[in-house]
């Protein structure tokens, strides 16, 4: 009896990113002060915002889509049911005719609940955090995607964990359709000459 080697090749199918063609050497640190309390991981394709104070820390950019028109007089906003990233405090930006943001008082998987009536917002809008109220000015800019999960708090366990370290991509191709999070036209704009959003 003689002893077969077969060899055999293949390639893993990433769902999420089609190609890679950089990345950041040694990975990054998530900074952890802005997950919700029920946030368990976050999820590969989340985009990353390089912060300008510490090299090598990055921030999370949080985007929602909006599954109902809202109307101007109320304050309640129908959102995907995801488990999107944003948390009471935070303000986001409601797409409407004239630079409007305001603050959430309230969240859950399908609704947000903001501090003012704000602008109209149309079905199918990706609503984005803004830097301060009543204007269009991102919190955050992309620069980067997040390669794998990255798990934030054990199963039961309410604290976050530390030293979240993370691979990052900075130039490649993406399946839009199987990001985690909606990516607004702005965010997009960032990336434009690194990552193709197919």
């Amino acid at each position: 009896m003689s002893l077969q080697i077969l060899k055999d090749e293949g390639s893993v199918y990433d769902p999420v990113f089609l190609k890679i063609l950089e990345d950041i050497p040694g990975g990054v640190t998530i900074k952890t002060d802005r997950f919700p309390t029920t946030t368990k991981e976050i999820k590969k394709g989340t985009l990353l915002n390089a912060d300008s104070s510490s090299a090598g820390l990055y921030n999370v950019i949080k985007t929602v889509r909006a599954t109902a028109a809202k109307t101007t007089s109320v304050t309640i906003l129908a959102v995907e049911p995801t488990d999107h990233l944003f948390k009471v405090g935070d303000l986001i930006f409601l797409n409407s005719n004239g630079p409007t943001a305001t603050t959430i008082t309230r969240v859950s998987t399908t609704a947000i609940a903001v501090s003012t009536t704000g602008g109209a917002v149309a079905s199918g809008a990706v609503l984005y955090e803004t830097i301060t109220i009543n204007t269009t000015t991102v919190l955050y800019g992309a620069d980067a995607i997040l390669r794998d999960n990255v798990e934030v708090r054990k199963g039961g366990v309410a604290t976050l964990l530390d030293n979240l370290f993370a691979g990052a991509v900075v130039r490649g191709t993406v399946d839009e359709s199987e990001l985690p999070y909606f990516v607004p036209t702005i965010h997009k704009t960032d990336l434009t000459a690194r990552i193709r959003f197919a």
